[in-house]
């Protein structure tokens, strides 16, 4: 495989007719969001792929691949990948074209469609037949995009015949929709953006998200302390980090701390909350040691659903695929939180992660974990002389620890049985000291303040103590 970044137009020309000139195989192009895949042989482009789903029947197959390529003309910044590999599900195109002619025509594309685009706004835009014309059947009702890739005419003509008919007053704008299979759809927007925590009730808050099915990120930050909680269809389904004090932090903010809530798809939510994954495919790895492009490209080619995460200075970012499509990219900045980004530019970074899809749902097991910690401290204070017992039972514990006198986890436990056997053991302990009616009198006590937390988080579904 041949991997590296292209800089500038010539770069590409270079590239075909350079080392590409004699062989035969796929070249992959990645920018912005987008990837285009290029079937050369012999220094001609003979055909392509895209990374998202076309009704390919009835589109002119050369301007699709120009409209995909115009990206490259708005910022020439590229990673690419070429492999000499057997090549599947390519758009053939009748007429090869060279590298030199496709530049181009790309720059009397980007011209042209510059000058389209400050009429419509985004090729998304659906128009309207103003004034009747010959074939305005054909405009009427679709959107930019559709008639530019569909149209018998090139795609320079169409561009220019669309200008001069919005021009002359035959057509206008009627609405603006995300034609289906074009892209998959995203949701991202802040509802809640650096908002003092004295001045919110949690509680409520919390419960609206229930009542409000809300789906996103809920974000607590202090001076020495950082919690997300994630929520889907208003289910409280992953808490990071991992501790029993975020039940307290919940019921009193410490210090001077800040609310964020971002409104999140539910797909990309699945794949940002993978920076929180122990089991990372690449961890930490610095870039001088990978290309970053070619990441991507595998991304793509093994139709893989992950994220990669790009540690760059102050800021990450966190490339998202689903099934070998890029979703989208969200920028994480210390100062300006997290927002979505369509251009990526990795010259010089630092570290990068690389996550696989996997669960992620932890609200069990730091119920489980506050559980533990409110049941042991009632053993310190009416059975210390017990203590070594329970340190001895931890310190064998392939999942629990023990630490500055708190029970945390020592890994992510796989089922949760590990966590729930070892509550099992203290209440068998408080049993033998307190008598089971004391204990549940002493324990209802110690939980009073978290009622309307734990009610909020249905700890009823995720343990019965009256069982145990």
């Amino acid at each position: 495989m041949i991997s590296g970044y292209l800089s500038s137009q010539q770069d590409f020309v270079d590239l075909l007719n350079g080392c590409l000139f004699s062989k035969v195989g796929l070249l992959n192009l990645f920018f912005g969001v987008n990837t285009v895949s290029l079937y050369v042989e012999n220094g001609l482009i003979k055909g392509f792929k895209l990374n998202v789903p076309e009704d390919l029947s009835k589109a002119n197959k050369r301007s699709l691949l120009l409209y995909h390529l115009f990206e490259f003309m708005e910022h020439p910044f590229a990673f690419f990948t070429f492999r000499e590999d057997s090549i599947e599900e390519i758009t053939n195109l009748e007429d090869p074209i060279s590298a030199e002619e496709l530049i181009l025509q790309l720059q009397l594309v980007h011209t042209e469609l510059r000058n389209l685009l400050d009429k419509v706004i985004t090729p998304l835009a659906v128009v309207k037949v103003i004034k009747s014309f010959e074939n305005d059947q054909y405009y009427d009702g679709k959107s930019i995009y559709h008639i530019l890739v569909h149209s018998s005419r090139s795609l320079i003509e169409e561009i220019r015949y669309l200008n001069t008919l919005f021009s002359a007053g035959y057509l206008d704008i009627n609405q603006f929709q995300n034609p289906e299979g074009l892209k998959e759809e995203i949701e991202f927007d802040y509802i809640m953006k650096e908002v003092e925590s004295e001045k919110i009730n949690l509680i409520n808050l919390l419960e609206s998200f229930q009542l409000g099915k809300f789906t996103g990120i809920l974000k607590v930050v202090g001076d020495d302390f950082e919690y997300e909680l994630y929520y889907k269809r208003g289910q409280l389904f992953a808490i990071y980090p991992c501790t029993p004090e975020v039940f307290e932090l919940l019921l009193n903010p410490k210090g001077k701390s800040f609310l964020n809530a971002v409104r999140i798809s539910s797909n990309m939510l699945d794949l940002l909350v993978l920076k929180h994954a122990e089991n990372k495919v690449v961890n930490g790895l610095p870039t001088s040691f990978v290309e970053i492009g070619k990441m991507l490209m595998s991304m793509s080619a093994e139709n893989r659903t992950g994220v990669i995460i790009i540690y760059a200075g102050t800021y990450k970012d966190y490339i998202m695929f689903k099934n070998g499509a890029l979703l989208g990219i969200a920028r994480e900045d210390f100062k300006e939180g997290l927002k979505l980004i369509n251009k990526i530019s990795y010259e010089r970074v630092g570290y990068v992660d690389l996550i696989f899809l996997q669960s992620m749902e932890n609200t069990k097991d730091t119920v489980h974990l506050f559980l533990l910690n409110v049941i042991y401290g009632l053993l310190l204070k009416y059975a210390s002389h017990l203590n070594h017992v329970v340190l001895s039972q931890l310190s064998s514990s392939d999942v629990l620890k023990y630490e500055e006198g708190v029970i945390l986890y020592r890994k992510k436990p796989k089922n949760g049985d590990e966590a729930f056997s070892f509550l099992q053991f203290l209440l068998d302990l408080s049993y033998n000291v307190l008598g089971q009616e004391r204990f549940a009198q002493e324990l209802e006590i110690a939980l009073q303040p978290y009622r309307d937390i734990l009610r909020i988080l249905k700890v009823e579904e995720y343990i019965r103590l009256q069982e145990a």
